[in-house]
């Protein structure tokens, strides 16, 4: 697999000019979220929410490009990364995220930003919106996905038959029946990683750390498998598509040409809003922000500017 165009700057932890912890209260309890703000251009920040779940905001790091101009607040979610890592499984839910992000609103003191998310920071970003829409500028979904039923039964299947040989067999002999699984599962699926979800290999630097940071506990809750092409866990009946329609606030929709989320799906949730661009990346599968980071930021910079 060939290697995309990248500069290695795009992928450095940027030099944030304030970092630190913001208080979580939750069931009488208040846990420690990292935020890291990048920039202090004049323009309206941007509070990017990373995907997951259990992952951090060390892929999203090349929007930090968008630091000559504005804030760029990255915090990683309870559980992840730099954050308050409790071990209480009962915290892993979606509803419970959507309050979180108001907990880092409130914090940093936002009242007037652009908010973006990727993957799961979609959903995280779109309920979060539909719950607390003031203050939000713009809503940016990269690679979104805001119904995991659709995502299972209109793209899963086409995701499966994509695969070689018999790749999406054991896949599912394992996921689904708990048959076989050792170096035969972990082949399939590093094809359909390599496929659909990262075409930059070797992975870079921030998909490393990434990797390393990764919160398995959470992702086992919501998701409960390796794959994600099995939504076993307590995100399978989340959907948060329904309340595209009542937001004001214009959506920029992005997807990688070979996007796990892909190019169909992504202009489905377009169709269920009235004031949404999409754009299509090229030579890229769902981690365009590794793969063709450049164009990504263009885009999004694009965007904020036009809605500003």
């Amino acid at each position: 697999m060939a290697k995309t165009g990248f500069q290695s700057e795009w992928f450095d932890e940027p030099p944030y000019r304030d970092e630190g912890f913001v208080p979580y209260s939750f069931r009488d309890k208040t846990y420690a979220l990292w935020c890291g703000i990048a920039g202090i251009g004049d323009r309206p920040p941007l509070l990017v929410l990373h995907g997951g779940p259990g992952g951090n905001h060390h892929n999203l790091v090349p929007f930090q490009a968008l630091a000559v101009e504005r804030a760029v607040v990255f915090y990683d979610q309870l559980g992840c990364g730099n954050s308050e890592r409790p071990n209480d499984p009962s915290l892993w839910t979606a509803e419970r995220y959507f309050e979180e992000v108001a907990a880092v609103r409130e914090g940093l003191g936002l009242e007037c930003y652009h908010l973006a998310g990727h993957s799961w920071g979609t959903t995280l970003a779109a309920g979060f919106a539909q719950k607390h829409p003031e203050g939000i500028i713009t809503l940016s979904l990269h690679s979104p996905i805001l119904s995991f039923p659709r995502y299972v039964e209109k793209v899963v299947p086409r995701l499966k038959a994509s695969l070689p040989g018999r790749a999406a067999q054991i896949i599912d002999d394992f996921e689904l029946k708990g048959v076989g699984g050792g170096k035969e599962y972990d082949a399939a699926v590093m094809e359909f990683v390599r496929r659909h979800v990262v075409r930059t290999w070797p992975f870079p630097e921030p998909m490393k750390r990434l990797l390393a940071g990764r919160n398995p506990q959470i992702h086992n809750v919501m998701v409960k498998s390796q794959s994600e092409l099995n939504i076993l866990g307590n995100l399978k009946d989340v959907d948060v598509s329904k309340g595209l329609k009542n937001l004001t606030a214009p959506v920029l929709l992005t997807a990688g040409r070979l996007d796990l989320c892909t190019p169909d799906f992504t202009a489905w949730h377009q169709s269920l809003v009235h004031h949404a661009e999409m754009h299509i990346i090229e030579n890229s599968a769902h981690m365009t922000v590794m793969d063709q980071p450049a164009e990504l930021v263009r885009i999004q910079r694009d965007f904020l500017r036009t809605h500003e």
